[in-house]
């Protein structure tokens, strides 16, 4: 599903963001990637969203080749993920029915379609009755769950979830992770999810990647423990 193979990342004031990575991701993986400030966990997932291209080695995300990717195709690349954001990214003026139809309208989608859908998602994301409110109308782990919704909305294989409880107290983060492994197992959607959140790591047990100053210092499987010493490099 996901393959990183010898990646390096340099950028143009020569910052080296990510060293000979390598990493296999299965379909239906829930992934955790840690790490503390510059280790490259950004910089893995603007690779992933084709917001950066590697200066050497393969990013392929689901059999395609992201980092050889035509300008004109990166759009029609981003309908196949998802991608939620630890500041939601929600449309100020668009209600949270309208926030989730407008990623459907560029896939050219019958309307009725597009309502449907948007029903069913906000449904799953326990919205169904907010269709009609506005961002700044809901508490931050509502608007959470919209940029969820949003995300899952063209049903994508892939999630990226880029700090999602990074705004949130323990108890809506406790909530928007178990939204986000009901989405895992019952959608069968593979997520590779970038954290600070050692309590979230801990608890709710996943594979955990860690990352150090560009490098893959660690691949934990469900048994590792997450603590500061993890995340210094050997």
């Amino acid at each position: 599903m996901i393959v990183l193979q010898n990646v390096n990342k340099q950028y143009p004031n020569g910052t080296n963001a990510l060293h000979d990575t390598t990493l296999h991701i299965e379909p239906g993986e829930f992934v955790y990637v840690i790490g503390p400030t510059g280790s490259g966990k950004s910089t893995l997932i603007k690779l992933l969203d084709a917001e950066e291209i590697p200066t050497s080695g393969l990013v392929q995300v689901d059999d395609v080749n992201v980092g050889k990717l035509r300008r004109r195709k990166i759009p029609y690349y981003r309908r196949k993920i998802g991608v939620v954001y630890q500041d939601y990214k929600l449309l100020p003026n668009k209600t949270v029915f309208e926030n989730v139809s407008f990623a459907l309208e560029s896939l050219y989608m019958k309307p009725h379609l597009i309502r449907k859908r948007v029903r069913d998602v906000l449904d799953l994301v326990g919205l169904s009755d907010k269709p009609h409110s506005y961002p700044d109308e809901l508490s931050g782990g509502q608007q959470q769950r919209v940029a969820i919704a949003r995300a899952i909305s063209n049903s994508p294989k892939v999630l990226i979830a880029d700090e999602p409880t990074g705004n949130l107290d323990p108890e809506r983060s406790k909530n928007i992770m178990q939204l986000l492994d009901r989405i895992n197992k019952e959608q069968k959607t593979t997520i590779v999810m970038v954290t600070h959140a050692e309590g979230i790591v801990n608890t709710m047990k996943k594979r955990t990647i860690v990352l150090s100053d560009g490098h893959v210092v660690a691949d934990l499987s469900l048994g590792g423990y997450i603590n500061e010493s993890t995340m210094a490099p050997d």
